[in-house]
């Protein structure tokens, strides 16, 4: 990178004015980062652009965090009551069950115009944000730059996003591999008794109660995949968070998450490593499941609700119903009514992996996530029943 980790924070003070970024521990994930891309990523121009661009504005929403805190410390005194996560495996149905659940009125999701810029936090009162349109602006030079993606995952500014851009403003999230082969630092988010992520869980609750403030939430849906590696600080955050398992065939999602990562990387990279992207997202997701099996035990079942991807896709209000109804929560008639709306309208990509791109083998996929087939599919390996 061109742009040093001073320089970045000074880009970031002079945009913004400010200069209080608010608990130091993010610098350390920062550093660590710049210096994994300088060795490893070789940057495409508008990669580099891309990435010094956003590394600025990440840095520079979190000095307008702390500003707002600063002017209204009644911001701490919001309450995140029982928030819901989905975890598991990536390509298993979590962006369509995080978008149903967003259709509810009665339920507060992170939308993606205010990831991508929490402050001002978003107001009620307010219609229109500007925000949205910067978003649109941004999904449309993703599309520009690799068309694929939207046969790979639906974009859309005021739909659910997913809640590792809210981890991103604390650089001690592992997801930052989607963009860049960043291996060292990959490893180093993924370390568990990690205090680097413990503080970015502590700050993603910190900035979902700012979300909160304007747009009260009687109830936060959140999602993502990243998640199952980290449920020890999700915990300390949240110690009276539910979770959402949404399971499907490994041998069916490593190709496919690594085909969207894949395109993703080549916006942003010369060459975007797809043997050594197979191999460490085959690590990575069998490593998380054996994680996410093992803190399930010690945090008890009655607090997961498991969802199969061929049953969200054959039935959802099937399987909402009954998600509900564990959840607590009342299935209304106008809930029911916009999930049949986008279910109609939902668009149907045609994503297809190629697996040998990546060097997996589906044999090789179901061995490596033998306990977790055996638990969810009841075989060891091979086909799943």
């Amino acid at each position: 990178m061109q742009l040093t980790v001073g320089e970045l924070m000074d880009r970031a003070r002079a945009d913004t004015g400010l200069d209080d970024f608010g608990e130091p521990s993010f610098r350390a994930g920062l550093q660590r980062l710049v210096d994994s891309i300088d060795r490893h990523s070789e940057l495409t121009d508008i990669g580099l652009a891309a990435t010094e661009a956003h590394f600025v504005s990440l840095l520079a929403s979190r000095l307008q965090i702390e500003d707002w805190y600063r002017r209204h410390p009644e911001i701490d005194d919001e309450i995140i009551r029982s928030p819901v996560f989905i975890v598991g495996l990536p390509r298993t149905g979590t962006t369509a069950l995080g978008n149903m659940l967003g259709l509810d009125a009665g339920t507060r999701s992170l939308r993606g115009w205010e990831a991508l810029a929490p402050c001002p936090p978003p107001d009620i009162c307010m219609r229109d944000d500007p925000r949205i349109d910067a978003y649109t602006r941004y999904i449309a030079f993703v599309r520009a730059q690799a068309p694929s993606i939207a046969d790979a995952i639906p974009l859309n500014a005021d739909a659910p996003e997913e809640d590792y851009t809210v981890l991103d403003l604390a650089f001690a999230c592992f997801g930052m591999n989607g963009r860049y082969h960043v291996p060292d630092y990959e490893d180093w988010a993924l370390a568990e008794d990690n205090p680097e992520v413990d503080a970015a869980y502590r700050y993603h609750r910190r900035v979902l109660k700012l979300l909160q403030w304007k747009t009260p939430a009687a109830r936060w849906s959140l999602r993502t995949p990243l998640h199952s590696a980290c449920m020890r600080p999700l915990l300390k955050a949240y110690p009276d968070a539910r979770f959402i398992w949404t399971h499907r065939e490994p041998a069916k999602v490593i190709p496919s998450i690594c085909s969207l990562i894949d395109l993703t990387r080549k916006i942003y990279m010369v060459d975007s490593y797809p043997a050594a992207l197979g191999e460490r997202q085959l690590e990575q997701w069998a490593v998380s499941m054996e994680r996410l099996l093992r803190d399930r035990s010690a945090i008890g079942d009655d607090r997961f609700f498991d969802i199969y991807h061929r049953d969200l896709i054959a039935d959802p209000q099937h399987c909402l119903r009954r998600l509900y109804a564990w959840l607590g929560w009342e299935f209304s008639a106008d809930f029911s009514a916009r999930l049949a709306a986008w279910q109609r309208a939902y668009p149907k990509g045609d994503h297809r992996p190629d697996a040998a791109l990546f060097d997996l083998d589906a044999a090789a996929i179901e061995r490596r996530f033998a306990a977790y087939s055996r638990r969810f599919f009841g075989v060891a390996q091979g086909g799943i029943r």
